[in-house]
């Protein structure tokens, strides 16, 4: 009787203890990606981030898991994502601010190596393009993160070439500052 008692009580922490390791290594949602390209007449921006961490930062975004991938959103589903990204979301050149414009907002399919298919919110803005200084932007942006603090954002710049240069990354702590994007390392002088 002891012996079976031992042996259930070994099975069960061995169940526990290996069955648990799972969700310790399980890998989180990819981060934030934008995307800043100059055009002739303005400065583009893309945004993609997971839909399922944005619905734990963002409740009221619950509403697009219904979404079918690759369709425009509703309107109304349109501005509940830009009232929450206006909130999260800035872009400065020399102290000014550039109002940014959302044209197309839809939800994709992405697959990452480590998690799968997963779902992604991927935003178009538009802001009028002054004459900016290669070092004078400014972006705030903690989108997703201020909730989900694992979470982190990779800026790219993409060149006439369309390679894309890294020129950011950083995470909640640096979003609160605000992110410099200087772009002379892209070429941009």
């Amino acid at each position: 009787m002891i012996w079976r008692c031992f042996i259930r009580a070994s099975l069960l922490a061995y169940a526990l203890f290996f069955g648990g390791a799972g969700s310790v290594l399980a890998h989180a949602l990819p981060g934030s990606s934008l995307l800043i390209r100059q055009d002739e007449s303005e400065l583009r921006l893309t945004i993609q981030f997971p839909l399922e961490d944005a619905i734990i930062a963002e409740p009221e975004l619950a509403v697009l898991e219904g979404m079918k991938a690759d369709e425009p959103l509703s309107h109304r589903m349109e501005d509940r994502l830009v009232s929450y990204l206006h909130r999260h979301l800035s872009l400065t050149a020399g102290g000014a601010s550039l109002p940014l414009t959302l044209y197309d907002a839809r939800i994709q399919t992405a697959y990452h190596d480590h998690v799968g298919h997963f779902l992604q919110i991927v935003t178009q803005w538009r802001a009028a393009s002054v004459e900016i200084e290669p070092n004078s932007l400014v972006l705030k942006y903690d989108a997703v993160m201020h909730e989900v603090r694992n979470h982190r954002a990779t800026v790219r710049f993409l060149m006439q070439n369309r390679d894309a240069r890294q020129i950011a990354e950083f995470g909640f702590l640096d979003a609160e500052k605000g992110i410099p994007l200087d772009l002379r390392a892209t070429g941009l002088e």
